[in-house]
């Protein structure tokens, strides 16, 4: 067989394409450190390699999870301790001011210090983590708190059955709540409320809607919307009495944790004036004292500040030896700012009068020693003493001073009344003021967030929660923190020391409860601590994986692009000198 030059050319030429092909390849998983780049390389090595990073990536998304998870809750952690060491100063106090050695004026500087410390831990329940608060849920949003009310509930077409509500800044026409006559449980009138009112055509085109629910005894409606400029105010309609948002509390969601102020019209008014929800618009200037405002005539109204102790005078000529124990507020809202009488009909009975109307508010009542006389939002406790119970005869008289905030202001029909951080609106409805007229409103702190609970993905369907809603921790039920401090806080202004050891068992309840949910959050970072210990593992192995699957073993690689570059210079050289043997090169 004859081999010609240029076959013999071609061959060499064509492996020293291969050796320069070669030694490219060495050279890049030498300057790469990777023996797999692509999917040409190796394409099954090549898809286990994509499989593991995208395994590496989820493991480091995970990662970050429960590192914002473990942040958050490690927050939480530090704030409920600032907050156990808050309340148990709030517990001290109350503790030192139960005692008989402290004076009225002892317990209004013990007030002032508990509301400081109210502020604080309300500033507790508003710590934020990147803009958004800790304790919130999942989201704050604007509500009006109705009045308390009795299910079931009755509304009549064309009587009562009427709402107008602003919602975010929208207001809506007249909304019909029923087409007849019907009784709604209380659950069935809040689906009936948020049915109609989302119905609305006004609200609907501007794209707002609420939510609304019965809790307990009371309607809350809240915007769908969150954050500052969200809000529901009940503005107008026939049904405001009865589903009792004729006042109230309005607030927005700016904060999980806003002071409220609840506006009540009194019972026995004669006027025809209405009141809108109360709002709190500067915390800074709110006492949580409560407060009436009152008609002196159908063109004035007096504001003034109720959380002030009740004085209680013995009859100069009683003969029994009954003396005073104590006296306290159990309701603001029910107060009328009258004058009474407790009278004793006999050493076993007594009778309470309203000195001021001229009118027995209570009679024949069976007297005990230590119980509690309570009346129009008051309450007197009466002991025997050393010489023995009440006679026949015996009186004692009480009243209330309360301090004036505003004197003498002219009344105008839809104009805002704002003092102290308080505003209130009272409109004529069926008619003007009457004289002797009463609005309560009484202070609080309401939740604004939701019970929602933020998830971290940890693995596959495997979820940790990194929150636990404020709800749970500063308002529950049965032991409301901000409720417990502000019945804490009347009783050392109105030097009730009733009240101040009611308060203090409160206390106790609210400490036990937020540290139940102390020891939860720390269960939950325990996990993550866990979780973040197994991810890493993870993480390691499947880093393992990819490096023995994709990095090349650089000394080989490193040896073999030497031996390549001998390969490609002894070529070189080879067809080098064939080329000068070829009689090619003497044919000049």
């Amino acid at each position: 067989m004859r081999v010609t030059e240029q076959q013999t050319f071609g061959v060499l030429a064509n492996n020293l394409q291969r050796s320069r092909a070669r030694l490219l390849e060495l050279q890049q998983q030498v300057s790469t450190g990777k023996a797999v780049r692509q999917p040409s390389d190796d394409p099954a090595t090549f898809n286990h390699i994509a499989l593991d990073k995208a395994s590496i990536a989820a493991i480091d998304q995970r990662l970050r999870n429960v590192t914002f998870g473990q942040t958050r809750l490690d927050l939480a952690d530090s704030v409920l301790s600032s907050t156990t060491d808050a309340l148990a100063r709030v517990r001290e106090l109350a503790v030192q001011f139960r005692n008989d050695t402290n004076g009225p004026a002892e317990r209004v500087i013990g007030a002032q210090e508990v509301r400081q410390l109210f502020a604080q831990i309300q500033q507790f329940g508003n710590t934020e983590l990147n803009g958004q608060g800790i304790f919130t849920g999942t989201s704050t949003h604007g509500r009006t708190t109705g009045l308390a009310i009795t299910a079931p509930v009755s509304l009549t077409n064309g009587a009562n059955d009427t709402l107008v509500v602003n919602v975010d800044g929208v207001t809506s026409g007249t909304i019909d709540l029923t087409a007849a006559s019907a009784t709604f449980s209380g659950s069935q009138l809040a689906a009936l409320v948020e049915g109609r009112i989302n119905a609305d055509t006004s609200l609907a085109n501007a794209g707002k809607q609420v939510s609304v629910r019965f809790e307990t005894d009371h309607l809350v409606i809240e915007s769908s919307d969150h954050g500052d400029l969200s809000s529901v105010t009940v503005t107008g309609g026939t049904a405001r009495t009865a589903l009792g948002l004729s006042g109230g509390a309005a607030t927005s969601g700016s904060s999980p944790f806003a002071l409220t102020a609840s506006v009540s019209a009194g019972v026995g008014n004669t006027g025809g004036v209405a009141v809108t929800a109360g709002r709190i618009v500067d915390d800074n200037q709110a006492t949580l004292d409560d407060y009436m405002i009152r008609f002196t005539s159908t063109t004035t109204y007096d504001v003034v500040d109720v959380t002030v102790p009740p004085t209680v005078a013995r009859g100069a000529s009683n003969a029994g030896g009954v003396a005073v124990a104590n006296a306290g507020l159990v309701d603001p809202a029910q107060l009328k700012l009258h004058d009474y009488r407790i009278q004793f009909t006999s050493s076993t009975q007594y009778s309470v009068v309203d000195v001021t109307a001229g009118t027995t508010v209570s009679s024949g009542n069976a007297y005990a020693s230590g119980d509690s006389v309570t009346f129009d939002g008051m309450q007197v406790v009466l002991l025997n003493g050393q010489q023995g119970g009440p006679q026949t005869g015996d009186s004692f008289d009480i009243n209330l001073s309360p301090r004036t905030v505003l004197s003498n202001q002219s009344y105008v029909s839809g104009n805002a009344i704002s003092f102290e951080g308080i505003r209130v609106t009272l409109t004529n409805e069926s008619g003007a003021p009457a004289a002797g007229d009463r609005f309560a409103i009484v202070t609080g702190l309401g939740y604004q967030g939701d019970s929602g609970v933020h998830q971290i993905e940890v693995g596959n369907d495997q979820t940790v929660p990194t929150n636990v809603s404020g709800d749970r921790i500063f308002t529950p039920s049965s032991a409301d923190v901000f409720s417990t401090m502000k019945q804490l806080i009347t009783a050392l202004r109105t030097n009730d020391r009733n009240g101040i050891s009611d308060a203090l068992g409160g206390l106790d309840d609210s400490l036990s409860a937020i540290g139940s949910v102390h020891g939860e959050i720390g269960a939950l970072s325990s996990r993550l601590t866990t979780n973040s210990s197994q991810l890493e593992q993870a993480k390691g192995f499947f880093a393992q994986t990819l490096s023995q699957t994709e990095d090349v073993d650089l000394a080989k690689a490193i040896s073999d692009l030497t031996l390549q570059q001998f390969a490609l210079e002894a070529a070189s050289r080879t067809l080098s000198s064939l080329f000068q043997n070829s009689l090619m090169n003497y044919l000049r």
